[in-house]
């Protein structure tokens, strides 16, 4: 191995991206229980899956705190540095807040990989650090098997602008402000198989931020997380069911990123492919009509359930304020954001129903 430009950082890892993440429903399960100390001043914890932590400063602000790490789902260091710095910074902006420090977590195989390579590593993730306005104030490596990249951050938000995934209300409708598929598309990058265009396209959505909690201070955002690894289903799923609502999410409205649908076709998937939909299976529902079947086969379905990794925001927002709020987010460079379903109160027992009619 003579350079870096030589190293295939997929081909270092069995998976990569928020796809490694664990099941989410059986860790829910192992960790429900848990004798956690709760004092009042942490306002979000554990309760709902929400996307960070919010503890109340008492000079009416909150501070915000997460933490995200993943393996390699892209060859190159740079761009998987910026991809991780991007996904780590997200969970800040589902919270409405603006981030402030970040810390590293790197664990390097240095047995398999130069040294060098921790460089381009921290040299893309700055380059989206430095665009956010975060300081990277530290971090804490260890020499392990495999690499792994990721960051503590901690930002703040006003406690009358902060945003959580249990605040969605009867008569919202849903946005998602970038489109799906890295899951397939970077599964079809390990084997060798995705188009050099289909690689661009699911790196720049992943390394664009989420930042665009100041553009929408005059929107009244009830309710927000990021869709990351366990896919859209998943994190609606928690959204819906964090506020005690119904979802009904419109198949057609959704927008792929190029080449997803040929990785879909091809059956390019994970692991969290599986472990999404089985999750979901008794909290969802599918109504797809006679002449919806051959547009949406089962394989094709499969995209709600396709693991994301430095997704886009899935946005709760007043049916009044909807198209001004969307007007905002394409100006604000997610041109295939879009309007994608409803909220509802049901006397079903699911918390998400996929259509297409």
């Amino acid at each position: 191995m003579n350079s870096e430009e030589q190293i295939r950082l997929t081909q270092t890892v069995k998976k990569g991206g928020c796809a490694a993440k664990l099941p989410a429903g059986e860790l829910k399960e192992i960790l429900t229980g848990m004798n956690i100390f709760r004092p009042k001043e942490l306002i979000v914890g554990t309760e709902t899956m929400d996307d960070a932590c919010l503890w109340d400063l008492k000079d009416g602000r909150y501070l915000i705190q997460t933490l995200d790490f993943f393996t390699p789902i892209v060859d190159d260091p740079f761009d998987f540095g910026a991809i991780a710095a991007a996904n780590a910074v997200s969970d800040v902006y589902a919270m409405g807040g603006q981030p402030a420090t970040a810390l590293t977590i790197l664990a390097f195989p240095g047995s398999l990989l130069p040294l060098s390579v921790i460089r381009p590593l921290m040299d893309g993730a700055l380059s989206i650090l430095s665009k956010a306005g975060i300081a990277l104030a530290g971090g804490h490596t260890i020499d392990d098997e495999t690499l792994k990249l990721g960051f503590s951050v901690s930002g703040f938000v006003d406690k009358n602008k902060a945003w959580t995934n249990a605040g969605a209300k009867a008569g919202d409708v849903l946005i998602l402000t970038k489109p799906l598929g890295t899951g397939t598309i970077t599964a079809a990058l390990k084997k060798g198989e995705a188009k050099e265009s289909w690689i661009k396209e699911a790196i720049k959505s992943m390394t664009t931020l989420n930042n665009i909690t100041r553009e929408l201070e005059e929107i009244d955002v009830h309710s927000a997380t990021d869709i990351t690894g366990f896919g859209l289903a998943g994190h609606a799923t928690q959204m819906a069911l964090a506020s005690r609502l119904h979802f009904t999410v419109d198949l057609n409205k959704l927008e792929f990123l190029e080449g997803a649908k040929e990785c879909l076709e091809s059956g390019f998937l994970t692991r969290a492919h599986t472990t999404n939909a089985s999750y979901t299976q008794n909290k969802i529902e599918w109504n797809i009509s006679i002449n919806q079947k051959d547009y949406w086969p089962e394989w094709k379905q499969k995209i709600i359930f396709d693991p994301q990794t430095s997704g886009g925001l899935l946005l709760a927002i007043p049916e009044t304020q909807a198209q001004k709020a969307l007007e905002i987010i394409k100006n604000s460079g997610f041109v295939k954001a879009g309007i994608i379903g409803k909220v509802s109160r049901s006397e079903t027992r699911t918390a998400v129903k996929f259509e297409a009619k």
